[in-house]
């Protein structure tokens, strides 16, 4: 449910009514008789009885609530994240995006004619870099999968090495993607284990696994699990005998709780924007993105706009890098991707210019401590088991006996309690990933806990 967002001003609305001759509001209605005019105010507000403003998550949550008691079905309340994440959508990025100039976004092969286009996108790596803590970014790429992979290929340019090291908690689906892309190119690859305590890839697993021919090491942050790396620990191993490392960001969200990557010690930063303003979709289409380090740019794939200044002076903005195999010579390309996530960047861009740095910082700490509420309730429950003690974000893994059972006893009690980790590894049997963003309400978190708790009786 999307609320439609009318960009009008106070000073826009005050020329507009004396346009039309009038001084204020109650004079625009005032071919309204006042009896029909107070009846329905009363009507309002015994139907809508709240006199304090109200943020507009909270407005169209009330307006759900009263939606659902003309309906006899209503939807699953969502617990389910590992990689794709319901998070609040403001309705001015659908406004916004509708416009002309963005609704057909792509960049285009004439690129300095579309200087709109070129400005959303230097944006959108401009808040990429930031949040990554590194010097720049590129426009941005199929999705965060993809990117992860294309980063490997990029530290293997770099390095002339073809040696990986995979964090075994790093998303399965990103290591399909990664394994796919690789296929042929004579590279082998090494998973590091975490430890089965605390869910973080193993420092000492990672000092002993690198070689001559290592070319990077690539961990998730937080992992698969949710649980939030000790990256800093584990950049040093790896910078002290000159592997990259890569950071992959699956929930963008984090970025505004946890200390960007590169302030870490990263060489690279991979990170799918979906958080970001982007729906779910069944999947797709979503936005990934590569950051790196100044030095590393001329292998970075995809595209990168520069600002600059026009014959006038002016401001301007221009394609400056574009190392895809349609622009150059094929065999100078760093990358065969051909379409820029155009309008989902200008997405993201809007999406992080609405909520802002205090906003984003604000919707990561309410992920983390509803996450925190939820993990907490559900340590009460008997046979409710945590397999990892690591710090988490907004995402954990909990072991419940007769899971299976369990699950589908929840779908039909209106809730999609998270993901059956055994579907991604059968040591994993009877372990649900367990995700909560700021749609998750306390009251949806306690009636779950309630709900999951009446089937051990």
């Amino acid at each position: 449910m999307k609320l439609p967002f009318i960009s009008i001003t106070e000073a826009e609305r005050e020329q507009m009514l004396k346009d039309i001759g009038v001084s204020n509001i109650d004079e625009l209605f005032s071919c309204i008789p006042e009896g029909i005019r107070e009846k329905a105010e009363k009507t309002f507000s015994k139907i809508y009885p709240f006199s304090n403003p109200l943020t507009e998550q909270e407005v169209v949550d009330e307006l759900k609530s009263f939606a659902l008691l003309n309906e006899k079905a209503t939807k699953l309340v969502c617990f389910a994240g590992a990689g794709a994440y319901k998070h609040f959508i403001p309705s001015a990025i659908d406004y916004i995006l509708s416009r002309s100039e963005f609704i057909t976004s792509y960049t285009p092969y004439q690129a300095e004619i579309a200087q709109g286009t070129l400005q959303a996108i230097f944006e959108f790596q401009s808040y990429i870099a930031m949040l990554t803590g590194l010097d720049v970014a590129n426009a941005s790429m199929y999705d965060g999968a993809s990117a992860c992979a294309e980063s490997i290929l990029m530290s293997m340019r770099i390095t002339g090495k073809k040696h990986i090291l995979i964090s075994k908690a790093l998303h399965p689906e990103y290591i399909r993607v990664i394994k796919t892309y690789i296929q042929g190119m004579d590279a082998e690859i090494e998973y590091i284990p975490y430890d089965l305590q605390t869910g973080m890839t193993s420092v000492e697993a990672l000092r002993e696994a690198i070689n001559d021919n290592t070319a990077c090491f690539v961990v998730g942050y937080p992992n698969f699990f949710g649980v939030i790396e000790p990256i800093d620990s584990l950049f040093i191993e790896a910078s002290n005998k000159k592997v990259l490392s890569i950071a992959v960001i699956t929930e963008a969200i984090s970025t505004g709780l946890l200390a960007p990557p590169g302030r870490l010690g990263a060489d690279i930063a991979v990170m799918e924007c979906q958080s970001f303003g982007v729906p779910l979709s069944y999947g797709g289409p979503y936005i990934g993105v590569i950051a790196t380090k100044k030095e590393f740019v001329r292998q970075l794939p995809g595209r990168i706009v520069g600002e600059t200044v026009d014959r006038e002076g002016k401001r301007a903005y221009t394609l400056t890098l574009s190392t895809r195999e349609q622009h150059i010579r094929r065999e100078k390309a760093t990358s065969n991707i051909c379409s820029n996530e155009g309008l989902l960047a200008i997405a993201v861009s809007i999406y992080l210019g609405i909520v802002g740095k205090t906003g984003l910082m604000k919707i990561a700490y309410i992920n983390h401590e509803r996450a925190s509420y939820l993990h907490s309730r559900l340590s009460q429950l008997s046979g409710m088991v945590f397999p990892f003690n690591g710090p988490f974000f907004n995402e954990f893994v909990v072991r419940i006996q007769n899971l299976y059972n369990v699950y589908n006893s929840l779908i039909k009690k209106g809730f999609l309690p998270g993901i059956m980790l055994e579907e991604y590894d059968k040591d994993m049997k009877d372990c649900l990933l367990v995700n909560v963003t700021e749609l998750n309400s306390k009251h949806q978190i306690d009636k779950f806990v309630e709900n999951l708790g009446g089937l051990f009786g």
